[in-house]
C-alpha cells in the first residue's frame, strides 16, 4: 500500500502515517510514532500536510490532539484535484513557453567553432554565415587575399556569384579590400570597398555573432568561428579603418 501511496503523490513519511491511521483508526501522536517510525518531531509536520490535502481530520479531545485518516474515497478526489491543478500549470506553461524560448535565445547564443576542409565545406560555411541574417544585417569582410591569385579564381568567382544570395537577403555588405586587388574585386557591384595598401587581416568576415575565417594559402580549410565578443571587436577594428579610409 505504501509504494500506491507514494505513486499517487504522498511523501514517504505522508504515506506511512496515512496507513498507520487507516489500521490505528483516531489515535493521538504516540501510537503514530511508535507505529511509523518517524521521530516525535517530524509526525505534527508530516501529519499538518496530511489535513492540507483532507486526508487526515484533527479533534480536540481534553486538550489532546486526536487524528484519524478521513474517508478513502477522499484518495480520489485529491487525485481529481491534483490533475485539474497539472492542466492549470501545463496550460500556464504553455502561455509562457514562446517568451522563454525567445529569452533563452538571447541568453544562450551557442558558443563554439565548426572546420570545414577543401572548396565544399568551404562553400557550406560561407552559406553558414549568412543562414539567419536579415535584411539591413551588416555583412562585413576584410578581403580574401592570396600572393598567387591564379591558384583561387575559383574563390574569387564563388565570391561574385555570392554577392547575388547577400544582396537578395538586402545585407548591408562593406570590404576593406588592398590596393592591389582592386581589378578583382572592382568587377563585383554589390557593395562598398573601402581600399587601403597598408597591412590589416586577411580572409576574414563578420556577420552578426559569427566570423569565418579562410587562411587558405595554408592549406584548405575554413573555420566558422561564433562568438559575439570576437564578432563585436573584430567590428569595432573594421569601423575604424572603413570609416577613415572609404570613399564614395
Amino acid at each position: 500500500m505504501l509504494e500506491v501511496l507514494e505513486k499517487i503523490g504522498l511523501g514517504k513519511r505522508e504515506a506511512a502515517v496515512y496507513s498507520a491511521l487507516i489500521e490505528l483508526g483516531e489515535t493521538t501522536t504516540g501510537p503514530l510514532v511508535k507505529k511509523t517510525g518517524i521521530p516525535a518531531s517530524k509526525i505534527y509536520e508530516t501529519l499538518d500536510r496530511l489535513v492540507s490535502k483532507g486526508l487526515v481530520s484533527v479533534v480536540m479531545k481534553e486538550k489532546t490532539k486526536h487524528f484519524s485518516a478521513t474517508n478513502p474515497e477522499r484518495l480520489i478526489d485529491y487525485l481529481e484535484e491534483k490533475k485539474k491543478d497539472l492542466e492549470k500549470q501545463e496550460a500556464e506553461a504553455i502561455r509562457l513557453l514562446p517568451y522563454l524560448k525567445e529569452q533563452r535565445k538571447k541568453g544562450e547564443e551557442f558558443q563554439g567553432a565548426e572546420v570545414a576542409y577543401g572548396f565544399e565545406g568551404f562553400r557550406g560555411l560561407v552559406n553558414k554565415l549568412i543562414a539567419d541574417a536579415k535584411k539591413g544585417d551588416e555583412y562585413l569582410f576584410f578581403s580574401f587575399y592570396a600572393k598567387d591569385p591564379e591558384r583561387f579564381k575559383r574563390v574569387y568567382a564563388f565570391y561574385r556569384e555570392f554577392d547575388v544570395k547577400r544582396m537578395k537577403k538586402g545585407l548591408d555588405v562593406k570590404g576593406i579590400v588592398f590596393e592591389n586587388i582592386r581589378e578583382l574585386i572592382g568587377k563585383r557591384r554589390y557593395g562598398k570597398f573601402c581600399y587601403v595598401d597598408f597591412p590589416t587581416p586577411t580572409n576574414i568576415s563578420i556577420c552578426k555573432n559569427k566570423v569565418l575565417f579562410t587562411p587558405w594559402e595554408d592549406e584548405e580549410v575554413t573555420y566558422l568561428v561564433y562568438s559575439r565578443h570576437l564578432a563585436d571587436s573584430l567590428r569595432v577594428y573594421f569601423n575604424s579603418i572603413f570609416e577613415k579610409y572609404y570613399k564614395e
